[in-house]
């Protein structure tokens, strides 16, 4: 059993921990002996007959041009096999390469591999695979060639089985480890990158790679076996990272060969068949795991012959309709609570609905153009979003990536309203840099949408009653120009929950409203109330993000909890229960007392009497007061009062915030 399942188990009443654990040891068995009988039968599909679809009309290298210098950055690492994901830092990924270790934890490196790599990778197949998987081994054309290690946790050093069938696959079971790490590479969210850099300047090597990559990938992963195959969302989003690589490579003249192309057509067939075999759908939890199924498999489904890939193609346009729906609420943010689920969601959408639009209703596309407003509206005039939630830096293409240098600036959201400025006119603005991200879905798409206004939403308040308040902690947050908060404009996002003030040099926002994912809480933090501050593009006060998730537990609740955000406090009691490592209990169930231009006032219920937070601007201060039991401030009530004239010198009992992390494995 995962700690995973441990921790979760432990937050619920014995008898539905037996009911539970029964159905889980059920589908665990049932998958084992599923792996069993997989084990002397060959899982690579066949290719289909007929030819691949094209996507893309070829480019305009002109309208791409803007971008070169970026991926021309990274191409030289890319092409070394180095990967910066997740924290990792640039470290190069081969068979035999030892890894820094995650904390304390560190395990040793699998064996290298030399001349003989291809039949070592295929003999470490189950038998029925090793011929298949040595054909594609065999057409890698470059002699030179050495194979990525794509089982290897390259924080930890920790290797997963290939011989393990992937849904059985085990993660958090061991101290350190991060399954999300070779999950994260086996997107192939680079390849892409490769394939646009080809597109603009015909350098054959980049061809070259991108297409050995995917052979290497291909014959080193048997479909279903091994730890990049155990989670349905990650093989969707390869599919479709696969597809739009072989498509800006043939948009930018390059001449597909029959072994590669009848190689890729079976992956599309065994990646669709797997993720419809394992979508990831619940009745009332389903979330972005469930869009990325239907999103990757339009894809695959996309470029494929054959009435198999029409029933999916259908499929994934009725699901996605369905979804959009669901998944986005009427102010245009994600139900799950998070700002970064909310950029990949939003961004699975829109690559989705630029290839299914003539499928789509007005309404459907819609629902994306307001998703793309929500993202503008939650970044800084830093150009930084703010962090709500979890973060995992989870991506669905990253075709041209946000970078200082060569370091990914993961809470830089321009190339969501860059790629849809390719599916809607007018354009959002946009920085030069990401403007090829909009000509790549404008030729996917074929036509542009007119936008169309957005009304403000209604913010649903709530009567205060009439108590006096016990105690008042007041925080006054003194400006070196007070001329920073003139003209603050009101942005507010009832239905996420984020109430947001803002002009060209200040950014102030409350946190007050639904946890997320129909009350699961799954991606939600104990940020109910908390304030954030930027001025001048620099943090006043600002959520810390997340850090990692099962790699250490700890330190996934110590990002969760009420004592890591600028909230009402309360001791050390949290407003609500961290059950579980993806489930938040909605104890504090907040509510807006008032929101105008002016300021802010709201209250939770997390701490048993209720507790209310009022946000104010006056006299070049932002004033931030917790009441306890009542608004009324009269002469018996308590006041505390703390001034804060610099960033980061929040007073006790919140100058104890854990150091800031900008993404997943980043601090």
């Amino acid at each position: 059993m995962s700690i995973h399942l441990l921790r979760h188990a432990l937050s619920m009443p014995p008898h539905l921990v037996a009911r539970k654990a029964a159905r889980v040891g059920l589908r665990l068995l049932r998958r084992h002996v599923v792996g069993r009988w997989h084990r002397a039968r060959r899982s690579y599909a066949a290719a289909p007959d007929g030819p691949l679809a094209r996507l893309l009309a070829p480019l305009e290298r002109s309208a791409l041009a803007a971008c070169r210098e970026t991926l021309a950055r990274l191409a030289p690492l890319y092409l070394e096999h180095r990967f910066d994901l997740l924290g990792s830092g640039w470290v190069r990924v081969g068979h035999g390469d030892s890894h820094a270790g995650f904390g304390e934890h560190g395990y040793s490196a699998g064996p290298a591999l030399g001349d003989g790599w291809r039949a070592a990778l295929a003999d470490g197949h189950w038998p029925a695979n090793r011929a298949p998987a040595r054909a594609l081994l065999d057409a890698v054309d470059d002699p030179a060639y050495r194979p990525i290690d794509w089982q290897v946790d390259f924080k930890s050093g920790y290797r997963w089985s290939v011989r393990a069938w992937g849904p059985t696959v085990s993660y958090g079971h061991l101290p350190g480890i991060d399954i999300k790490v070779p999950w994260e590479l086996a997107r192939l969210q680079h390849l892409p990158q490769l394939a646009l850099l080809f597109a603009i300047d015909g350098t054959p090597e980049l061809a070259r790679e991108v297409r050995n990559q995917i052979l290497d990938f291909l014959g080193s992963n048997p479909p279903g076996w091994g730890v990049n195959w155990a989670c349905a969302m990650d093989v969707a989003i390869r599919a479709a990272n696969m597809v739009l690589a072989r498509e800006l490579l043939l948009a930018g003249g390059a001449v597909p060969d029959e072994v590669f192309e009848k190689a890729f057509a079976g992956a599309m067939v065994d990646h669709g068949r797997f993720v419809m075999a394992h979508l990831e759908w619940t009745g009332e939890h389903r979330g972005n795991h469930y869009l990325a199924d239907i999103c990757g498999l339009a894809f695959a489904a996309a470029v494929l012959p054959g009435e198999e890939a029409a029933a999916w193609r259908d499929f994934a346009a009725e699901q996605l309709a369905a979804e959009l729906k669901r998944q986005f609420l009427a102010d245009g943010g994600n139900f799950e609570a998070s700002t970064a689920y909310h950029r990949l969601s939003a961004e699975m959408a829109l690559y989705a609905t630029a290839l299914l639009a003539d499928r789509l209703p007005k309404e459907y596309v819609d629902i994306v153009e307001r998703a793309v407003d929500f993202a503008v509206a939650v970044t800084k005039p830093s150009g930084r979003a703010i962090q709500v939630g979890d973060n995992d830096s989870g991506r669905f293409f990253k075709l041209v990536p946000a970078v200082d240098g060569t370091a990914e600036r993961v809470l830089d959201f321009t190339s969501l309203w860059a790629a849809a400025s390719g599916l809607f006119t007018p354009a959002w603005s946009m920085p030069e840099w990401a403007a090829p991200e909009a000509a790549v879905v404008a030729a996917l798409a074929g036509r542009r949408h007119p936008r169309t206004a957005a009304g403000a939403d209604a913010v649903p308040e709530v009567h205060a009653g009439d108590g006096v308040a016990r105690r008042v902690a007041r925080v006054e947050f003194h400006l070196p120009d007070a001329a920073a908060l003139d003209g603050l404009r009101p942005c507010f996002l009832p239905a996420f929950g984020l109430y947001i003030w803002r002009n060209d040099r200040c950014f102030l926002a409350v946190r007050c409203g639904p946890i997320g994912q129909n009350g699961q809480g799954g991606h939600a933090h104990n940020d109910q109330l908390a304030v954030e501050l930027e001025v001048d593009g620099v943090d006043w006060v600002a959520d810390p993000g997340t850090f990692v998730y099962t790699a250490d537990l700890a330190e996934r609740n110590r990002y969760r909890s009420v004592l890591a955000h600028f909230a009402p406090r309360r001791a050390d009691m949290e407003p609500a229960r961290l059950l579980a490592p993806f489930q938040l209990e909605d104890r504090a169930r907040a509510q807006v007392v008032r929101a105008s231009a002016t300021g802010f006032v709201g209250l939770h219920h997390g701490f048993g009497l209720p507790v209310y937070r009022r946000v104010g601007v006056a006299d070049g201060r932002v004033v931030v007061e917790d009441l306890e039991a009542g608004l009324e401030v009269t002469s018996a009530t308590e006041v505390e009062r703390h001034v804060v004239t610099a960033p980061g010198r929040l007073p006790p009992p919140w100058d104890g915030l854990p150091p800031f992390s900008a993404g997943y494995g980043l601090r």
